[in-house]
């Protein structure tokens, strides 16, 4: 594959990148799915019916609601729990500044596939991408560090900032 190929199809990706942020921002802006987000952000057990009836709609029409926006990965309904309490001692959130030339993208990608990454951004300001890892022991938080942050050539700078204690934690981010 040629260079200019290679231009071409990244360009396609990006374009299906952003067609896809435009269809779930569409869906996420929904009035009635920002109502339907809002309860179960309350209580992610909340019975559809119940729902439906606060709301003035069928239990049909949140069930297909909620499977779609399922679906387009709008929204996870999960269990939400202190990791602290459950016994990992090592958890951190981790600050990292690219090298030149790194790409978030790429990095993202490689972390996501290790199950004690909880949560990847893509940031503006000082930091370029903010990692939250949970191990379960502080050995294993180092070995997390030394395999797959440090001396990474995309990565610059790795600034572990280790959690003492969780004071609140909602996960309700873009809340309705």
């Amino acid at each position: 594959m040629t260079a200019s190929n290679t231009t071409v199809i990244k360009f396609e990706n990006e374009k299906d990148e952003r067609a896809d942020i435009e269809a779930r921002k569409a869906i996420g802006s929904d009035e009635l799915n920002r109502k339907i987000i809002a309860r179960l952000q309350e209580d992610g057990r909340t019975p559809y019916l119940a729902i439906a009836r606060d709301l003035g709609t069928s239990e049909g029409t949140v069930r297909n609601r909620v499977n779609q926006m399922i679906e387009a990965k709008v929204l996870k309904i999960i269990a939400v729990a202190d990791p602290i309490a459950l016994g990992n001692d090592g958890y951190a959130m981790i600050a990292m500044r690219l090298a030149p030339g790194g790409d978030p993208r790429v990095v993202a990608k490689r972390l996501e596939l290790h199950d004690n990454v909880t949560y990847i951004l893509f940031a503006s300001g000082q930091y370029d991408i903010l990692v939250e890892v949970i191990c379960p022991t502080n050995a294993d938080l180092r070995d997390f560090l030394l395999e797959h942050c440090y001396n990474q050539p995309d990565i610059a700078t790795v600034e572990p900032m280790m959690a003492l204690a969780m004071y609140k934690s909602l996960l309700k981010w873009g809340r309705p």
